[in-house]
């Protein structure tokens, strides 16, 4: 736990802040927000004298641990009585002064270090920590936390490359809000926060710097996966009604299904055959239940569940091959059910490590007491987009990053916004 109070060595200064002007588009490296913590209070570590600057002045905090409160409306800092509601800035130094543990969006916090400003403000009765930096150096970060920086040098461009169209299309789409990515895999990419830099990283980020795909003017809100197994899906399976960053223009055809005949042999030569390759899963008839009996209660809207029978393919896509809709037999009330459920919800309501794909080729309840799903599929991962072990076989086999870039996006185009 951090200490709630900290010295802080002055009082309240005047000081003029312009009104910040709008995000300009994409013709200069974009200035991205990732929010990194939410919540009542927030300790931040800070290691070095800092100045909190606030349009209505600023506060001078030593070097300690500061918690960030929501009080009301607003927001202040312990030991401190003053309270503001407009968002506060804490200067970067360059080099990595602060320490944030990071909300995730499941699992337990993880502590980052962030060289970048850190901006803080209150929101819905809680308080928000953000991190201002450079889209270029948010990339070297994200893509040492995505792709092993000991692969291909092209492969790690590639990933640049679609990382970076990610995080413009958050950027363009969400420029007037308080903040446009967060941390978390599990919303957007994985931000690790500072750490050294990767020189193989350096390597391949630096000749795409501002490439990134596009699409009818807009950057593309380019997804991707472990493994797509063989073959991709669409993206407007993954993310319905999703649009480009005016919020008109559809873009699923920027991300069509493609064969990947890159996917098996990548898997393969990784020595990854099990888990992004073929693999097989067996999983017990209870712990189908608990796990849809906690999805159910976890949202709104969401089905009921009763001891689950069994499980069954109800429909499947023709041009993916992937399941898009499983049958469910349980026994709820004293009655046989059925429910009708997305695969890709199951999944993730089962255990997206247990069920790695939608891309099954088999799928039966085998008897065995207490009962078991036995699935066989292909791939890792929601299958759109960018495939990492592909990505890496093509790029041992000499392709280029933009070359592994097209075959995956092929309705958009590759171009050099910066």
């Amino acid at each position: 736990m951090h200490p709630r109070s900290a010295p802080l060595l002055a009082v309240l200064l005047t000081l003029g802040v312009a009104a910040q002007s709008p995000p300009p588009p994409i013709e200069a490296e974009p200035l991205l927000k990732v929010l990194v913590a939410r919540g009542p209070s927030i300790a931040v570590h800070i290691d070095r004298e800092v100045r909190l600057e606030t349009p209505a002045g600023f506060l001078k905090l030593a070097a300690a641990t500061h918690v960030f409160e929501a009080r009301g409306e607003g927001w202040g800092v312990s030991g401190s009585d003053l309270s503001f509601e407009d968002t506060g800035l804490l200067p970067g130094q360059g080099r990595p002064i602060f320490r944030v543990d990071a909300t995730p969006l499941f699992g337990e916090p993880r502590r980052l270090r962030l060289a970048g400003d850190l901006l803080v403000h209150a929101a819905a009765g809680q308080v928000e920590v953000i991190e201002r930096l450079p889209m270029e150096r948010y990339l070297a970060a994200v893509v040492a936390a995505e792709m092993n920086p000991g692969w291909p040098v092209q492969a790690l461009a590639a990933q640049a490359i679609v990382a970076r169209s990610y995080a413009a299309a958050r950027w363009m789409e969400r420029n007037d809000e308080a903040w446009q990515l967060h941390w978390h895999f599990g919303v957007d990419m994985a931000y690790p926060g500072w750490s050294e830099q990767h020189a193989s990283v350096a390597r391949a980020i630096a000749p795409t710097r501002g490439e990134m795909l596009m699409y009818r003017g807009f950057p593309v809100l380019a997804l991707f996966n472990a493994s797509s197994g063989g073959l991709t899906e669409a993206f407007d399976r993954i993310k319905p009604g999703v649009l480009a960053p005016d919020r008109k223009t559809p873009i699923a055809a920027a991300m069509p299904v493609v064969e990947d005949d890159a996917a098996l042999p990548g898997a393969k030569g990784l020595a990854l055959s099990a888990s992004h390759g073929r693999w097989k899963s067996d999983i017990p008839l209870p712990e189908v239940t608990s796990a849809l009996q906690r999805w159910s209660k976890a949202g709104q809207g969401r089905p009921s569940f009763g001891t689950v029978e069994a499980v069954s393919i109800l429909e499947r896509h023709d041009d993916s091959l992937r399941v898009d809709t499983v049958s469910i037999r349980h026994r709820l009330d004293a009655k046989t059910r059925f429910q009708s459920l997305p695969a890709t919800d199951f999944r993730m309501a089962v255990s997206p490590l247990r069920i790695r794909s939608t891309l099954w080729d088999r799928c039966v309840i085998a008897s065995k007491a207490p009962g078991y799903l036995v699935l066989n599929g292909r791939g890792f991962g929601h299958g759109c987009g960018l495939s990492q072990v592909s990505a890496w076989y093509l790029a041992k086999k000499g392709a280029s990053a933009e070359a592994i870039v097209a075959r995956f996006y092929s309705g958009a185009k590759i171009e050099r916004r910066y």
